[in-house]
């Protein structure tokens, strides 16, 4: 059975995938490392590989963590590539974004005041509950600021135009903060936000552990 390799969004780790049930014995949590001043991308995925020991992985990317998967599976050709709640073009970033990301907007907007504004994050987030919402503050507040910024300049500046092919894409249909692009084959979750993962935990379960289970076939 392959192990299952999870990759959480911008500066959260494993509580990102609490509730989910999966039927494997192989998982592992990548952690995120602290980027080098201006590193690329690919050159920190490469870094963030040495984590990622068994062969034949399957690689499940949420949010930023999908844009991620994505780098890692260029180098080290997975069983299967999974995106949660993510894209799997640059293309289909929304305008603004790429305007943000033109004007190198995430150089000069100061992070510390980003994090006071954490209260709207549930509209942004769609995080319902007490325990999501909870989380999801928790987890603002404690994403180390230089990661922050060089995470959302990779993902504003990111260049993949071709639709990557080779993944799953798993995506709520009420995502504000990544809205559903057009892909082909796109596994849409009703009226689920950008932490579908947490609040459709029981849906996301059955289709990973489908989805497992052919890879195992």
């Amino acid at each position: 059975m392959s192990t299952v390799y999870f990759i959480s969004g911008l500066g959260a780790d494993e509580r990102m995938f609490q509730f989910l049930h999966i039927n494997c014995r192989n998982k592992v949590y990548v952690r995120w490392i602290q980027p080098r001043d201006e590193e690329p991308l690919h050159e920190y995925a490469l870094r963030l590989a040495e984590q990622i020991t068994e062969p034949n992985p399957v690689l499940v990317g949420m949010s930023f963590g999908g844009v991620v998967a994505i780098e890692l599976a260029r180098l080290l050709h997975p069983r299967k590539t999974i995106l949660i709640s993510s894209i799997a073009s640059s293309k289909i970033l929304p305008w603004y974004y790429r305007l943000m990301g033109f004007l190198r907007l995430h150089r000069i907007i100061p992070v510390p005041l980003l994090k006071r504004f954490h209260f709207v994050g549930p509209l942004l987030f769609g995080a319902k509950t007490k325990a999501e919402k909870a989380l999801l503050k928790q987890v603002i507040l404690e994403t180390d600021p230089h990661f922050l910024r060089w995470a959302v300049g990779q993902l504003l500046n990111w260049h993949q135009p071709d639709h990557y092919e080779h993944a799953v894409m798993i995506h709520g249909t009420a995502d504000r903060i990544l809205p559903m692009g057009t892909y082909p084959g796109i596994i849409k979750i009703k009226r689920a936000g950008h932490l579908m993962v947490l609040s459709h935990a029981s849906e996301i379960s059955a289709i990973l552990n489908q989805i497992l289970e052919d890879c195992d076939t």
